[in-house]
């Protein structure tokens, strides 16, 4: 399943957090059985992940990198939905 436009939620059980000059991505709900270890996000992953999680749409995310790094919208979206894509991979 692909990322469209739509706007999107993550899951409350993930939050990320910032600490010790990076971003940190958590499963907040883990039983320890199965331990997934946080992941560890620059600040444009970690930008994506908040606009996602307020529920903007890949277009308006790569509108948003677009402007802020001087790239264009085409890769900015291809880049977002692969990104997007990992976490899904990962069980985020």
């Amino acid at each position: 399943m692909g990322f469209g436009n739509e706007g999107m939620r993550m899951e409350k059980r993930h939050r990320l957090r910032e600490a010790a000059g990076s971003y940190w991505l958590l499963d907040m709900e883990q039983d320890g059985k199965h331990y997934k270890p946080p992941i560890e996000l620059n600040e444009s992953a970690a930008k994506i992940w908040e606009l996602a999680d307020g529920g903007a749409g890949v277009e308006e995310i790569a509108a948003y990198l677009s402007g802020q790094y001087g790239i264009s919208r085409a890769e900015a979206a291809e880049d977002t939905r692969q990104f997007l894509e990992g976490l899904r991979a990962a069980g985020f």
